[in-house]
């Protein structure tokens, strides 16, 4: 059940914490400007190691394809979890603590879970904060402290997102997990922008507004003197504007983006040293009934109700243009800040275009969003969006440009395959470079910018044509891979997971890779990831090599002891039957929260010592400990049993522990 924190009006003795750049769950703690905000987020103090575990429940998916199983989605969430773990410039870290079952996760601490449900059509997944204590002050000012967080995936991966080894189910984890650490929309095209914008990849699948918004919640010493920010205000003909979204823009590069408050101000923060352009825009209308634009949560006032969006107007590059090559570009330094970017911008009736999609072709594959090759003169992308076309051709007066002229648009009409589509033609030069690129669709009076609408590359998508296995001179598997468009930034995945590459000639298109531990008769697909963003399902689509693993004698798992005292360290034996523990690839969990396990050293491939701790809060229970070795999961259902702690018990400390 979701537990509403009170309704107070904070006192100054309570201090105030500036209202957040990027969109989090707020409340605004004061009823006029300068305004102040409550985030709701985790209480770092709360947690062991500042860390946040995630766990999955036992009951997983219901469907799968016929290459597709549990093991990998585990491996994804894993992956997600790893993604979002990487952020330097936040204090919270991150954790997968394996599975839990019963249905509940346990325990008091602070965690995030992960289940699985039927969900309406067209929805992927959806995630954020399920139970919340009162709201609280910490060093930053007042915040709600989440207690519990939830992940909602949909159980029949024959359906999109699915199935599990793809980079969309992956991605989808990803913007989902940032639901449940306290991170809103946003319309970057970042890891929280919704599905139709996104244009992020499983090389690069957090971008700098995803971790800024994350630092802002839960900020580093190293935020503040690493990342500058830019604020100003923004009005609707001289009159406050509230949740207009402002952008920071690199050509070439990354955006970061801000709401504004009630009394129109806005501050982005986060932004590394640099130029930029900044521009403003409405937030899209609500695809969901009860939400605000954007399908974000509304913020509350003071008494607990809504405070609505001002509504739709034009989009302006700073100072006040519509053109971005007329716009002044503001510098940016590091620990410093650059105030009075402000705008007054015109009432529109609606957002005339949004919801934008950018698509490419690789031979009877569709991408989004778009990749094109600049090694060819010339190229198209197909693009969805309201207010593109009508009546199956162009809109009206309808034109299109690349930020920063990296590439010219030469024309804009109907794809004439799906005349609700457009089709753009694009023209390359010499200097047009790879990397993300920003769209601009212009009308007669107003501007839609795309961030990242174009992905330039400089080579085709890698693919994966022969697998043959082997052994290695200590009779370990591996695997020589043949294909195209390997590179040293190649990562081979076996359905969700990476292998450790032993050797790579990219010239001859061959790659040697370690086999991860698989479970008995998988069929893992095999996949290519390049740093440029393109992977080998471009090519291959839903034909990729598949990798069969045999079927081995029985599997299990020993732990030698069967209790854990509450509030001290202790030290889990784990011993396996044809078992592949691995170093970075074994996880060990024992479904509660209050159970967090300090080190895992991984002696062998049957064997494992792990430095485990209670909470001194936790309850006597009984714990079902599972460990997860690549694709192996295997448990010994209750196990172990938590126990109240010992008077004058000794504690192991884990930096102490020799384990050869």
């Amino acid at each position: 059940m979701i537990r509403r924190f009170a309704i107070l009006i904070l006192s100054a003795s309570l201090g105030l914490a500036p209202a957040p750049a990027y969109y989090h769950f707020i409340r605004y703690t004061n009823r006029s400007a300068p305004f102040s905000t409550a985030a709701e987020k985790f209480d770092l103090n709360a947690l062991p190691n500042k860390t946040v575990t995630f766990f999955v429940s036992d009951q997983g998916p219901s469907q799968y394809t016929t290459t597709d199983g549990f093991p990998s989605v585990l491996g994804q969430v894993s992956e997600a979890v790893a993604a979002w773990n990487s952020v330097e410039t936040s204090d919270l870290r991150l954790a997968f603590g394996g599975l839990y079952s019963g249905g509940a996760l346990t325990g008091n601490t602070p965690a995030g879970d992960v289940v699985f449900e039927e969900l309406p059509p067209g929805t992927l997944g959806y995630g954020g904060p399920t139970s919340r204590a009162d709201l609280t002050v910490g060093p930053n000012g007042p915040f709600v402290p989440i207690t519990r967080a939830t992940v909602r995936l949909n159980r029949d991966l024959t359906k999109q997102p699915g199935p599990s080894y793809s980079e969309s189910f992956f991605l989808t984890v990803v913007h989902e997990m940032g639901h449940a650490l306290g991170l809103q929309h946003s319309m970057t095209s970042s890891a929280m922008s919704t599905d139709v914008t996104r244009a992020t990849s499983k090389a690069r699948p957090i971008e700098t507004d995803d971790v800024a918004a994350l630092s802002l919640l839960y900020p580093s010493r190293l935020f503040s003197a690493s990342t500058g920010s830019l604020s100003g205000r923004v009005t609707i003909s001289g009159q406050p504007a509230h949740l207009a979204s402002v952008v920071a823009l690199r050509p070439g590069g990354s955006a970061v983006s801000a709401l504004t408050n009630p009394d129109g101000t806005y501050k982005i923060e986060g932004l590394p040293a640099g130029q930029y352009l900044v521009y403003v825009h409405p937030l899209p209308p609500p695809r969901q009934a009860g939400l605000g634009p954007a399908d974000v949560i509304l913020p509350l006032d003071v008494d607990g109700r809504p405070v609505a969006a001002s509504g739709a107007f034009e989009t302006l590059f700073y100072p006040a243009t519509r053109d971005p090559n007329q716009s002044s570009p503001i510098g940016v330094r590091a620990g410093a800040g650059t105030e009075g970017i402000n705008f007054d911008v015109q009432r529109r009736d609606s957002v005339a275009i949004q919801r934008v999609t950018t698509y490419s072709f690789f031979e009877q594959a569709t991408v989004k969003p778009a990749y094109v090759n600049v090694g060819s003169a010339s190229g198209l992308v197909v693009v969805a969006g309201t207010g593109l076309t009508a009546n199956n051709t162009a809109t009206p007066g309808l034109s299109a440009s690349v930020v920063g002229g990296s590439a010219v648009i030469t024309g804009v009409r109907a794809y004439s395959p799906a005349p609700s589509f457009l089709q753009v033609d694009l023209q390359f030069n010499l200097f047009s470079g790879q990397g993300p690129r920003h769209l601009i669709f212009s009308t007669a009076n107003d501007i839609y910018v795309q961030p990242s609408g174009l992905n330039l590359v400089q080579r085709r998508p890698p693919s994966i044509t022969s697998v043959a296995p082997g052994l290695d001179p200590n009779g370990n598997r591996i695997v020589t891979l043949t294909g195209t468009g390997f590179g040293a930034d190649s990562v081979f995945c076996f359905d969700s997971l990476p292998a450790q590459v032993r050797s790579l000639d990219a010239a001859a298109g061959r790659a040697v890779v370690a086999v991860p531990a698989g479970a008995s008769g998988q069929r893992a697909t095999l996949t290519a990831y390049n740093g440029d963003g393109q992977n080998s399902s471009f090519v291959q689509g839903w034909n990729a090599q598949v990798y069969a693993y045999d079927t081995a004698a029985g599997q299990a798992v020993f732990f030698g002891q069967s209790v854990l005292p509450a509030g001290v360290e202790t030290v889990v034996e784990i011993a396996g039957l044809n078992t592949g523990f691995a170093e970075g690839q074994t996880v060990l969990g024992f479904g509660s929260s209050d159970i967090t396990v300090n080190k895992l050293w991984v002696l062998s491939p049957s064997r494992a010592l792990a430095n485990v701790v209670a909470s001194p809060a936790a309850a006597s229970q009984v714990v079902t400990p599972n460990i997860i070795g690549g694709f192996q999961v295997l448990s010994q259902p209750a196990a172990m049993q938590v126990v109240p702690a010992r008077p004058g018990a000794p504690s192991i400390a884990s930096q102490l522990l020799n384990v050869a």
